[in-house]
């Protein structure tokens, strides 16, 4: 069933292009015909290489209809796996397929092959004119380049220093074998055509776990193979070419961290290739799809993530790579509720952008087909959440679990860090003020995927555990009590500070951060002070479009937000709404905190009721995690509360609701790179 909508001004169409099945389905190809059909083929069996009833199906969709063909046999190596399919027409708009027939059931020992077809328009697979296997001869120079290449990488990241020169000698010794290296090249994304018809068909080995090209300049009759493109695990490349003439190569990666797409660049027509080097978006080992489209413009289908293949994300680029400013999603599932992977995306002549990736979701397989305008892309996903503006999934429930009081004292920094250290949260901030801020700071400068903030502070709540502001006491007078310290609450603070005083401490507790060398990737207000006051608040959010770090701001535009924030006591009227509204950064959709409990068991089932009673959309949920010792117990009558929660999201049970309830989770660096894509 094909599902039509639209979004701003353009349509997105989108159906499989047969029903989920329980066979294994993958890695498709798709090309447009000269009559406008569309054919698309992929390898269907019980499994992959090891599966020895696998063969390459096909469909078409005819021009102006919304549904596929029945599939049909494109072609069958009896007894053995036949995988990876490409087609493409040549210049003289003969069709080719390639694919690999696995011999021994052995990745490294696959042979190439293809067929030519002049007659495939009509209903059915082509009729094929010929077929073949493409036999590579790499000479020694292919050894001669691997040694050189591998001598030029970057560094190795530690978790392959002890074992990378090994590896790298094991391939170059393996590449002095003349049948090693003409066997075990697969395709998996369609060649790049140049100007003057010839053809540079992207391959790759398991075997060497490495890239190279093969070249035709006859329309594929005769093939001869490239230099390697060298790196660690460089593999699957798309093909695009610059208007300076140079052609480039995206890869998966195979290899070593970070897990990012693996860049290189050939200057004289595919035959040579500089060393290939990582970019800085993620990939979690699967296969990426680049093209060029009419008006200039580079598009890229991707899984955005390090590990997984749960999100496929589509991004345009108007500088040839250098930057990719827009994107979109076509899928995004939680972890283990689906894979979404291997595309293939062609222009059409209408503009139409078409793209077909395997889709594997619980209930079954298929090939999904997607098509758009590019112009889609641009667009801004208007969602009925804030999340769903940010390109999450519609009707889903998004929590941004935040860590507060870190830096407060020893207790609250050794809970967030084993929190973030062990991937269980990884968002929190920092009071600046307090005697721990540093550490946890200097801390967090070494852990990348810690997502700090600063946890503007303008009061000192408790007895005997107190700090005082940053700024000089004789330049904001009305943020100091009788004992040197802050206010210990947020009416004294209200009463008695002025606008001013609060902008100049505010700052200087974000430049603090900024001194320490961490960037927050975010802002909040402790005990909610700076919503205390409208003219706090107006100081809150313009600080927050200044520095362009964003604060934690809510939407109120929904009445049941607008209905606890007063509750709640804050002073909501007209112009904290219109603040609010003209906020230029990114809202959230809702806000809470973790409820008490009278015992363990008690605050867990209390949070399990607040997870199940929110709204879709996204929601920061706050708690203070510290763990047990006798000081914590004289600085807050709390401690039994924040005790519990430095265990609460670490709990089995816990992270098992998470799950059951198909609860997405994000961070503010997340947020913030989500909103500078759109």
């Amino acid at each position: 069933m094909s599902n039509v909508r639209k979004t701003g001004a353009s349509l997105f169409r989108s159906e499989f292009i047969f029903p989920l099945q329980g066979m294994h389905v993958h890695s498709s190809s798709v090309v447009e015909l000269p009559n406008g059909d569309l054919l698309c083929c992929w390898f269907e069996g019980s499994g992959e290489r090891t599966a020895n009833d696998v063969q390459i199906k096909g469909a078409r969709l005819q021009k102006g209809q919304s549904r596929w063909s029945e599939p049909f046999v494109m072609a069958d190596t009896p007894r053995n796996p036949d995988c990876n399919p490409v087609l493409f027409l040549d210049s003289k708009n003969r069709l080719h397929l390639t694919w690999v027939v696995v011999v021994a059931n052995r990745w490294q020992n696959s042979l190439l092959k293809t067929r030519i077809s002049s007659d495939y328009l009509n209903d059915g697979p082509p009729k094929w004119d010929w077929q073949d296997v493409i036999l590579l001869k790499p000479g020694d120079e292919f050894v001669e380049t691997l040694e050189k290449g591998f001598k030029e990488l970057d560094p190795v990241c530690s978790i392959w220093s002890e074992y990378a020169v090994q590896y790298e000698r094991m391939i170059v010794e393996a590449a002095k074998d003349p049948e090693k290296r003409e066997v075990g090249w697969m395709g998996r994304i369609q060649p790049l055509i140049l100007e003057k018809g010839r053809i540079l068909l992207p391959l790759y080995s398991d075997g060497y776990n490495v890239s190279l090209v093969a070249i035709s300049n006859d329309n594929g009759d005769t093939w001869t193979p490239s230099l390697p493109i060298v790196g660690r695990g460089n593999i699957q490349p798309a093909l695009l070419q610059k208007q300076d003439g140079t052609i480039v190569a995206y890869m998966r990666n195979n290899g070593d961290k970070p897990e990012r797409i693996i860049f290189s660049s050939s200057d004289d027509n595919g035959y040579t290739w500089s060393v290939s080097k990582k970019t800085d978006i993620p990939n979690p080992g699967s296969s990426v799809e680049v093209i060029s489209l009419n008006d200039g413009h580079w598009l890229m289908v991707y899984n955005d993530l390090e590990e997984g293949r749960n999100r496929l994300a589509v991004s345009l680029s108007d500088d040839e790579g250098a930057s990719w400013k827009w994107m979109r999603y076509l899928e995004y599932e939680p972890k283990g509720k689906g894979s979404f992977s291997y595309p293939t995306a062609i222009q059409t002549r209408d503009g139409q952008v078409h793209i077909t990736y395997s889709c594997h979701v619980p209930n079954g397989k298929s090939i999904k087909h997607v098509s758009f305008l590019p112009s889609w892309v641009k667009e801004p996903d208007l969602g009925n959440t804030n999340a769903e503006k940010l390109g999450f999934p519609k009707g889903k429930k998004v929590l941004l679990m935040h860590m507060d009081d870190l830096g407060m004292c020893e207790e609250a920094n050794d809970a967030g860090k084993y929190y973030i250290e062990n991937n269980y949260i990884l968002s929190g901030s920092v009071m600046m003020p307090c005697e721990y801020a540093e550490p946890f700071v200097q801390w967090a400068k070494n852990v990348p995927k810690a997502d700090v903030g600063v946890h503007l502070t303008l009061t000192s709540e408790w007895k005997t555990w107190r700090w005082r502001p940053l700024v000089d006491p004789e330049k904001v007078p009305g943020l100091i009590d009788s004992e040197g310290k802050m206010w210990r609450s947020v009416k004294d603070v209200v009463m008695n500070a002025t606008p001013k005083e609060v902008e100049m401490e505010v700052r200087a507790q974000i430049d603090k951060m900024l001194a320490l060398g961490y960037t927050p990737t975010h802002i909040d207000t402790h005990m909610g002070t700076l919503y205390g006051s409208q003219e706090f608040l107006r100081v809150f959010l313009k600080i927050a479009e200044e520095y362009k770090i964003p604060a934690n701001a809510i939407d109120i535009s929904n009445p049941k937000v607008l209905a606890f924030a007063s509750a709640e006591g804050y002073p909501i009227n007209n112009e904290v709404i219109n603040m609010l509204n003209n906020y230029k950064l990114p809202k959230l959709d809702n806000f809470a905190s973790v409820p008490k409990g009278n015992s363990y068991e008690e605050k867990k089932a209390n949070f399990f009721k607040l997870v199940n009673t929110l709204d879709p959309g996204i929601t920061e949920i706050i708690f203070h995690p510290s763990f047990e010792s006798e000081n914590l117990k004289i600085i807050t009558g709390s401690w039994q509360q924040r005790v519990w929660e430095a265990k609460m999201f670490a709990d089995p049970e816990v992270i098992h609701f998470f799950k059951e309830n198909d609860i997405i989770f994000t961070t503010w660096r997340e947020v913030m790179e989500r909103f500078e894509r759109k």
